[in-house]
């Protein structure tokens, strides 16, 4: 499906269709999944809350806290119209939050956003306006639609992906850590794609209540590209729209990964390929994973670095437990996580 060059003047033409008047049900529920990021997301549902589509009834927020200690911000204990606040008492992780919300709202679609995303000026009423088009264009709505990311210096951030398969993972390991898993920008068109980073995620709930919700087996990561997967399994689109952008602030691959984190990816990225892939694939991937645990730990150790080689140690338990066929979920891989102190 051919998009619109720009959305603002889409947002204009439907405006006076009757999207800025007052709506009687949300249009759109945007969804955030929180765990110690008050300050984020504070200012994140600041930014949402004064537009006219939250006040007009057009559009809600809400902020899914999965256990995070601190206190909460006085302007989410007390939220004005249209922002309510989930409190969770565990982090089940961003799939369980997800889900959390989702099940609250009655809106037609929801917009995932991540706590250190910066949504502009006019965001929400493009996302309105792009939700009309669709819906007014044709029938065949599409499941998943992502939109543009840009790093805080304007530059543009990767956020479109091919699914992963056992060669291409290979292949990645060539390739700088910040470009892996995710489509260059030449080869990145507006339309159908295989997957898109959750970060910004419009979300079709009757393409979500065909897939169950998210997978909740994944704790962080990967769990969007299984959605697409799953939703595309079941006939449903996955779309890309960079004409509708919000800034990310701090995505995961230009960020150091912890001990800690290096275990939930390495599990999620196995769970994947469990879940969705043909067995030999997993069976492969396992064995690079084993591989890599057994020569990043012993030059971990060489290099006196014990939280490191404990890290490496809990992914060659977890990729074991995996190819066993274990049962291995979010939650659990989480409690092994932990007892991996950071760097």
């Amino acid at each position: 499906m051919l998009l619109p060059a720009r959305s603002g003047r889409l947002v204009d033409r439907l405006s006076t269709a009757g999207i800025g008047s007052a709506c009687r049900s949300p249009r759109v529920a945007v969804v955030i999944v929180n765990y110690n990021a008050w300050d984020d997301v504070a200012r994140l549902v600041e930014s949402l809350a004064d537009a006219s589509e939250v006040s007009s009834g057009c559009c809600e927020v809400v902020v899914v806290d999965n256990g995070s200690s601190g206190a909460v911000p006085e302007t989410l204990r007390s939220p004005g119209f249209g922002v309510r606040l989930i409190e969770r008492g565990e982090n089940g992780g961003f799939a369980v939050g997800v889900n959390a919300g989702w099940k609250t709202v009655q809106a037609p679609w929801l917009l995932l956003l991540n706590p250190d995303v910066v949504a502009e000026t006019g965001f929400l009423g493009q996302v309105i306006a792009r939700v009309q088009w669709l819906e007014q264009t044709s029938e065949d709505v599409p499941g998943i639609v992502g939109f543009g990311l840009r790093n805080p210096e304007g530059t543009p951030q990767p956020s479109v992906g091919v699914f992963p398969s056992l060669a291409r993972t290979l292949r990645e390991q060539l390739i700088p850590r910040p470009r892996r898993n995710y489509q260059p920008a030449w080869r990145t068109r507006p339309g159908p794609v295989d997957w898109v980073t959750g970060a910004c995620l419009l979300v079709n709930t009757r393409m979500l209540a065909a897939t169950g919700g998210l997978d909740e087996e994944f704790f962080l990561y990967y769990e969007e590209v299984a959605l697409c997967k799953t939703a595309r399994n079941l006939g449903w689109r996955v779309e890309y729209d960079p004409t509708i952008e919000v800034v990310h602030l701090r995505p995961l691959q230009n960020r150091q990964v912890t001990p800690r984190m290096r275990v939930i990816t390495r599990h999620s990225k196995l769970l994947y390929f469990r879940k969705h892939l043909p067995h030999w694939q997993f069976f492969g991937l396992s064995m690079v994973v084993a591989a890599e645990a057994r020569v990043f730990g012993l030059w971990a150790y060489l290099r006196g670095r014990p939280e490191d080689v404990r890290s490496w140690r809990t992914v060659a338990r977890v990729q074991r437990a995996l190819r066993r066929g274990a049962c291995l979920g979010g939650r659990e891989v989480l409690a092994l996580a932990d007892a991996v102190p950071s760097a």
